[in-house]
């Protein structure tokens, strides 16, 4: 039986760097980002919106989900498992019914640090057009910078920052918070 531990946090705050790290043990598995979090809620829509949804009960519900990230990571070899999605730090009670014991790594930076890196790629790249901002957001440092924060259209970094808040106030103890500078400056010591 695998035991499950999640990776979530803030855009560009190391996330992609802490599962470099943990794949480097053979016990673990850590992958940049994974599609189980997207099945886990489907799931939960279909069930709670079929006609027989009160005739499956909490530990069947369970069970299902379960089954959900066992098929998904049957295939793979480690036991420990670091499943990867900005959204778990929202889901952090449903992560506590089905595994109490897990933890979830939230990689964090201050918000106007991952601002900047945002915009130093679309320097990089500037004969390609902005995939995380529509045309109009592009315009200009300000726009993508107010698109990426933008709550009414889920930006891509305030977004994250809503749920690692909503982790925080609901279950604290679940979350470890690992600092972007601490990763890149010291990642024996953090990782101890």
């Amino acid at each position: 039986m695998k035991e499950f531990f999640f990776i979530s946090g803030l855009p560009r705050s190391g996330s992609t760097l802490l599962s470099a790290i943990l794949r480097q043990n053979p016990e673990f598995y850590a992958d940049i980002s994974s599609p189980v979090q997207g099945l886990v809620a489907s799931t939960i829509n279909v069930i709670t919106g079929s006609e027989s949804n009160h005739l499956v009960d909490e530990a069947r519900r369970k069970q299902i989900l379960k089954d959900v990230f066992e098929a998904y990571y049957k295939a793979v070899a480690p036991n420990t498992v670091f499943d990867t999605s900005r959204g778990w730090t929202a889901k952090t009670s449903l992560l506590k019914d089905l595994y109490p014991q897990t933890k979830i790594i939230c990689c964090v930076r201050d918000l106007p640090w991952i601002l900047d890196s945002f915009e130093r790629i679309a320097a990089k790249n500037s004969l390609y057009g902005a995939s995380l901002t529509d045309d109009e957001a592009n315009q200009t440092v300000t726009t993508r910078c107010d698109a990426l924060m933008d709550v009414k259209k889920e930006g891509q970094v305030v977004k994250p920052y809503y749920f690692l808040e909503e982790g925080l106030l609901l279950n604290p103890d679940m979350i470890m918070l690992v600092e972007y500078e601490s990763l890149c400056k010291q990642p024996e010591s953090v990782m101890r």
